[in-house]
This record gives C-alpha cells, sequence and structure tokens, in this order.
C-alpha cells in the first residue's frame, strides 16, 4: 500500500480535543435513566440475585454472566458503593458506557495515526465512528461490550507499538501491556476474542519478519484467552455459568446457531450488520472493498478481512444478531471509507465524512429498534426512551397488582417485571423451576415467570397446556404485557388486559 504519511502539518493539535468534545455533547445530554435492552436488564437482575443469594442465586445465570464476570464484578462494587439501592442499576450502567463511550476516542485516535501515520484519517474515522448507529446507541444504554472495545482498542495500540519498535525491552513491555488489556476485554465481554484476527492482520501490514514479534502475537491472544479462563473462576466460582462446561457450551451452540438456509431468514441476519454500522456506510465500505481487491491493495483488504470477517461471520450463524454484536466491526469498516475519501480527494476528505454522517441519518426513518437502529440519532433516542418508559410503567402495574399469585407470561418484558420486584422488595425468595421459568415469592405473593414465545396468536392454546399442566397454574391470574390472553380467559383462566406492547415495538 502506498504511503499515506503527510507532512507533520497534518497533525493538528485540536483534532482530539474536538473529537473528545463532540462526543461528550453528542452522547451525554442523551443517556438513558433506564435499560434500553432486555439483556442489560437481566444482566441487573443476575447482579441483585447474586449479591442477595450468593454465586449460586436462581437467577445468576439469567443472561451468560460467565461470559461479562468482570462487569458483574464492577457492577457488585457499584452497589455496595451505593448502599444497595439498586434503583441507581440503570444509570450506573449507562453512564459507565457514556464514560467510556467518550474514552475510546483516545485508543482509536492513536491506533488509526499510529497505523496508517495519518491524523486526518484517524480525526475523520473517529468522527464517523462517534456517529455511527450501533456504536452511538451503545454510549446512551448499559452492556459491557463498549468497555471491551475499550479495553480492545488499548490492547491493540499497546500491540502495534510494540510492532514498531525494536529496542527489545520496550517491544517486551508494549506486548506485556497489550496482553494485559486484551485479557480485560475478555473479562468484559468474552466474544471479544473473535477481534484476534486484527494481531495477525497487523503482521502482515507491517510486513513484520521478527520471529519474537510473530510469536508475541499468538502468545498474546492465547495467554489473555488462558487468563480469562483463570480470572473467570475467581471472580464468579468454578462451577457457574452456561458457558463454563463442554455440556453447557454445547447446548447453548445447539439452541443459537442456525446457518441461515432462506433468504428472509438471511436478510433478517444481516439487517443488524447494515444496520449498525449505517446504510450508506455499509455500501460504501462495499465499494471502498471491491476497489482495493481489484487494485489489489493487499494491506488494507488484510485489515478489513482479519479485523472484521470473523466477527460478521459469527453473528451471521447465531439466532438473535443484532447492532451491537457488530459494533466491533464499524471502525474497521469506516476506516477503509475514509482512506477511499482521502486518497481520491483530499481536501474534502473531512467534508465527505460530515457528508457521510448525514447520508446514514436521512438513509432511514427515526427507529427505537436495538436489533436494526437507525442513523437519524436523536430523534430515535427519543423513541427510545418512549420505549422504556413503557417497559417499566408495564412492570410496575404488573407488580402493583392485587393478586397472591399471578402468572407472567412472556419474553422481552418479563426481565423488567422482575427487576421491578427486586428493586422494591424488602425480600423475596427466587427459584429456577424451568430452563427460563422461574418462580419469586415476596412477603404474601407468588410471581411465575414464563419464557413463552408464540409466533401466531392462534398457537397460544396449545402453549399454555403444557404449562398449565408442568407447574399447576389454574388458580394463578395471568398476565402479560406482550400477548393478549383472550384465548386464557375463553378456557376460564383468570386474565388480567393491559395495553400490549406491539411486537414490532419489542
Amino acid at each position: 500500500m502506498p504511503s499515506l504519511s503527510v507532512a507533520s502539518s497534518d497533525n493538528k493539535p485540536y483534532y482530539l480535543p474536538a473529537l473528545l468534545l463532540i462526543s461528550i455533547a453528542s452522547h451525554f445530554p442523551f443517556v438513558l435513566k433506564g435499560f434500553g435492552e432486555i439483556d442489560a436488564t437481566k444482566i441487573a437482575v443476575s447482579v441483585i440475585d447474586m449479591l442477595n443469594n450468593g454465586p449460586d442465586a436462581a437467577f445468576a445465570n439469567y443472561y451468560f454472566s460467565d461470559v461479562i464476570p468482570l462487569y458483574v464484578l464492577y457492577l457488585k462494587w457499584a452497589m455496595k458503593l451505593l448502599n444497595y439501592n439498586y434503583s441507581y442499576l440503570p444509570l450506573v450502567m449507562n453512564y459507565t458506557n457514556a464514560v467510556f463511550g467518550t474514552l475510546i476516542v483516545v485508543p482509536a485516535f492513536f491506533l488509526i495515526r499510529q497505523l496508517f501515520r495519518n491524523s486526518t484519517i484517524a480525526f475523520c474515522s473517529v468522527l464517523a465512528l462517534i456517529f455511527a448507529p450501533s456504536f452511538y446507541q451503545s454510549t446512551i444504554m448499559g452492556f459491557p461490550h463498549l468497555i471491551a472495545f475499550f479495553f480492545l482498542l488499548v490492547s491493540l495500540s499497546f500491540y502495534l507499538l510494540g510492532l514498531d519498535h525494536n529496542h527489545k525491552r520496550r517491544v517486551f513491555l508494549l506486548m506485556f501491556l497489550s496482553c494485559v488489556f486484551l485479557t480485560i476485554a475478555f473479562l468484559f465481554k468474552s466474544d471479544y476474542v473473535l477481534a484476534s484476527g486484527a494481531y495477525i492482520g497487523f503482521l502482515f501490514m507491517r510486513k513484520v519478519r521478527d520471529k519474537g514479534k510473530i510469536t508475541s502475537a499468538f502468545l498474546i491472544i492465547f495467554i489473555s484467552g488462558v487468563l480469562f479462563l483463570l480470572f473467570r473462576n475467581l471472580i464468579i466460582g468454578p462451577t457457574s455459568g452456561t458457558t463454563m462446561s463442554k455440556e453447557g457450551m454445547s447446548k447453548w451452540y445447539d439452541y443459537s446457531l442456525i446457518i441461515p438456509s432462506t433468504l428472509g431468514y438471511f436478510k433478517a441476519q444481516i439487517k443488524p450488520v447494515v444496520y449498525g454500522a449505517g446504510v450508506v456506510t455499509f455500501c460504501l465500505a462495499c465499494i471502498s472493498f471491491i476497489y482495493y481487491l481489484f487494485k489489489r491493495r493487499i494491506d488494507i483488504v488484510v485489515f478489513l478481512i482479519s479485523w472484521a470477517a470473523i466477527p460478521i461471520l459469527f453473528w451471521l450463524v447465531m439466532i438473535g444478531n443484532n447492532a451491537r454484536h457488530n459494533m466491533l466491526t464499524t471502525l474497521p469498516v469506516l476506516i477503509i471509507i475514509i482512506i477511499f475519501f482521502y486518497e481520491k480527494a483530499p481536501k474534502y476528505v473531512t467534508l465527505l465524512t460530515a457528508l457521510l454522517i448525514a447520508g446514514n441519518f436521512f438513509a432511514t426513518s427515526p427507529s427505537f429498534s436495538i436489533l436494526t437502529p437507525s442513523g437519524n440519532l436523536f430523534k430515535s433516542n427519543a423513541m427510545l426512551k418512549d420505549r422504556m418508559t413503557i417497559f417499566q410503567s408495564r412492570a410496575k402495574e404488573i407488580t402493583g397488582l392485587d393478586e397472591d399469585k399471578i402468572t407472567v407470561l412472556g419474553y422481552f418484558h418479563n426481565p423488567h417485571v422482575v427487576f421491578e420486584i427486586m428493586r422494591s422488595a424488602p425480600s423475596y425468595e427466587a427459584v429456577k423451576i424451568g430452563r427460563e421459568d422461574y418462580k419469586i415469592a415476596t412477603g404474601d405473593k407468588e410471581y411465575v415467570f414464563i419464557y413463552f414465545v408464540v409466533v401466531d396468536h392462534k398457537d397460544m392454546d396449545i402453549g399454555i397446556d403444557s404449562i398449565l399442566d408442568k407447574y399447576g397454574l389454574q388458580n394463578h391470574l395471568f398476565v402479560s404485557a406482550t400477548y393478549d390472553l383472550q384465548p386464557l380467559s375463553k378456557r376460564g383462566l383468570k386474565t388480567k388486559t393491559f395495553d400490549i406492547i406491539k411486537r414490532s415495538e419489542l
């Protein structure tokens, strides 16, 4: 690849401060006050139950706590500092992401500048990242993948510095620090191991021939993986967690691995990739990649494939792909577009970057979706807040019912009701009664939460039969914020009607 380095005048001292200010101004005023997605709510429920009942608590693995051990530990410490006021959990989670979303600007800028020896490309790439739909949405709601991304970028920065230095002691120190920060990244979100290819890709980009440095790349990945397993056991215990045994991993893959076999399913799986990066971004990335492929710009092609290929392919075949899963690949996708802009029109690269951001803004209408977010960020943010408020209000309505025995049917809304109970009840007893079915007793009340998914409203009768027989719920009041329970009413079961949260709004 021809050198992209330019004169020292390219190193504008205001680039990084400007990016930090833009990030702060565009993220912090829009941080959500409540949970923005179901998995974040599940994590909060797991943390509360583990604090109250230890590592073997019923809800300990409501979300996969074994793949985010350091995040669970962090939230436990935060709750202790806040005197176990669990009402603060959403704020702690969301504002933690807002802070790290801004801090990411620093290692991202230095990494790109070091990699391509060009500050303008670094500035424009990070500017575009700030307004990328998947990244922006991640900065205003709580989930540990954004924190893991920060530490991944720090690790890659130290690693690249190690590749570019020749002093052995300094190289060893830099590689050691890279390993430390990669381990931390894994401990916050273990699936960031999917980005390990970037370490190999950088070797090709720098045309490294030093055997010690080549070995270091593989050792960093291997040692970080081993340390993750060791520290995970220390943090959450050796027996806890869905993915901590071969049997658990096998069951998870059997459930989650679905190869797209129809065009409709493939579209559903690819949409989070497209919308997470931004529709215009995705289209331009395809054009840029094809251009550099035909031009045989191997360094740029290797850069994109080594970083982005494995994560994209992995989540394409795993059930429940969403924009959050694809945030990891958004940065390299943006970088090749900015390089393309820079090479074709260096004087207008900042303007073209602004047009890219604007293009994503206008390409899709506002949406509250966490699966396929819109580039129309700020209007979407208001819609997301409204959605969050609806989830919270329905949960309070359900927990406020004057009934002794209540069965809650659903999936997407159930964690919000569980959180409301745990947050407000003086005490409770929780028991796991099925794969994702739970019973909670608090005072004179008993709640049963059923993982209940029906695609067609007509199938509800069939689904409810097995539940009634298995758990003996004939005398319970059935409620749901996501399903019309009229078929149950017709059978003589007690039901309570709520304004249903439409499936399209989940």
